[in-house]
């Protein structure tokens, strides 16, 4: 297992924005929102708004800055790409990267 990178690639591959735990924040909607304006401008532009502005990647990068996400919700991270590709099964937290932290 190394390091999840923060780039566009696992942003597209992350099934974050698609998971009951976040589905219902308005803060995530917010930032989905925020990155479909900027994104339609510049293709590169999630990475310059920082990981703290897309609501997803916590793998890689850390606990949400959401605050209304219900982590009493079913965890995706088992289903997504970046758990596979990354062989996360074998790291720490399994799982709910939003509410533990990054993947060690």
């Amino acid at each position: 297992m190394g390091k999840i990178e923060f780039n566009m690639e696992n942003i597209k591959k992350c099934l974050c924005t698609k998971c009951a735990v976040q589905i219902e924040s308005q803060c995530v909607k917010d930032k989905k929102k925020m990155m479909l304006l900027i994104t339609q401008q510049d293709l590169d532009s999630p990475m310059m708004m920082g990981s703290d502005k897309v609501p997803g990647v916590y793998c890689g990068t850390g606990k949400a800055t959401c605050r209304d996400i219900d982590t009493n919700k079913t965890c995706k991270c088992g289903e997504c790409p970046i758990w596979e590709e990354y062989n996360l099964v074998i790291g720490e937290p399994q799982g709910y990267f939003c509410r533990e932290g990054e993947a060690k």
